[in-house]
């Protein structure tokens, strides 16, 4: 992986209550931008600033816009101060090795030298930050999408006027293929190994299938033409965890409508209520080849992280007594002994309330 971290739009125009284009949950974002933009600076990663610069007549301001900017006292015009300005905050700093693009409408590469900088850097991954999620970061996404880069969007370092709009677009990019987090996920996802996690597709039936045999007893794993038809009703739902381009694990479960995991549910993926409040974890395995580094947390904090975005009241599985004090190191409450006799053992029903 080779990534650029993108700051868009992340200045005083967009930042300051006083601007008639603040973005209401923008401000609140500098702090993780800032430590994002650090650590990059650290790992000597690509730092490309992409900021708004309208002309003092107002010629290249959007027609949707215009009326809003020139009222509003002309906002983001080039050398202006104070909260209309075109500043970044202090708390991101200016570095030498830093890049600036201007960009002239949503997306960071819609008429920019955006897409021809980052191949000549050798970037094949976006990290994307800033404001506001709906418009800028959302179409830069899908730009960087079309142009075959990977899309990582750190969603707390991005923001919009409420959290439902902000929850429904990062579902719509997750949707599309962008891998969505928290900028503490990512960087963890790294230390555990440079972990890529995505949604499942038919053709990962075959390595599904063997790290499932792998990891559990013939009469607690899943068989081939179940784990199918998981992948048919809810791919969304199923997880894969990637290092150096092999699949080492998943967390998988259908969404439903029941407050724990019944022995049926297993058995068929009809279970599966897309508007469902509750989602489960039928399965966390990672390939005994690549277990202890950290690969099951990532997973299963990224299966809550979605089921956060989703509007989910709750998580809920099942397991072991041996793994209770696993669970609860991730805010899961365990509710007694389960009515599952899965494989003929002792199960736990343990739920997490989001």
């Amino acid at each position: 992986m080779h990534p650029a971290l993108i700051i868009i739009d992340m200045q005083n125009g967009f930042l300051n209550p006083e601007s008639p284009l603040c973005i209401k949950g923008a401000r609140a974002t500098v702090p993780a931008c800032a430590r994002m933009i650090a650590a990059c600076r650290r790992a000597k990663w690509p730092v490309v600033f992409v900021n708004r610069a309208y002309r003092a007549d107002g010629s290249d301001v959007e027609k949707t816009r215009l009326q809003v900017w020139e009222q509003g006292g002309k906002p983001l015009t080039p050398g202006s101060t104070g909260p209309i300005s075109v500043e970044n905050p202090p708390e991101f700093g200016r570095c030498g090795t830093d890049y600036e693009i201007i960009k002239p409408r949503y997306s960071a590469f819609f008429h920019t030298g955006l897409d021809l900088l980052l191949r000549r850097l050798g970037v094949d991954t976006v990290l994307l930050t800033g404001t506001t999620t709906p418009n800028c970061i959302r179409t830069t996404c899908y730009d960087a999408i079309s142009l075959d880069y990977r899309a990582v969007v750190l969603e707390d370092c991005c923001s919009s006027n409420t959290p439902e709009i902000q929850r429904a677009n990062m579902l719509d990019m997750a949707n599309v293929g962008a891998a969505v987090c928290s900028s503490d996920r990512f960087w963890g996802g790294l230390a555990a190994g440079e972990l890529t996690i995505r949604t499942a597709e038919p053709e990962d039936l075959d390595r599904i299938a063997a790290i499932e045999a792998a990891c559990f007893p013939p009469e607690k794993a899943a068989s081939r033409e179940a784990i199918r038809a998981r992948i048919a009703a809810y791919p969304g739902h199923i997880l894969l965890g990637e290092a150096g381009g092999v699949t080492v694990g998943y967390a998988m479960g259908a969404v439903i409508d029941a407050p724990a995991i019944t022995d049926d549910m297993f058995a068929s993926a009809a279970c599966h209520r897309p508007d469902g409040a509750v989602q489960s974890v039928f399965s966390l395995a990672v390939h005994p080849d690549f277990q202890g580094r950290g690969y099951g947390r990532a997973l299963l904090d990224a299966l809550i992280a979605q089921a956060r975005r989703e509007g989910r009241r709750a998580v809920v599985l099942t397991c072991l007594a041996r793994r209770l004090d696993y669970y609860a190191s991730f805010g899961f409450a365990s509710q007694g002994v389960s009515a599952s006799v899965h494989g003929g053992d002792v199960w736990y029903d343990m739920t997490l309330a989001l």
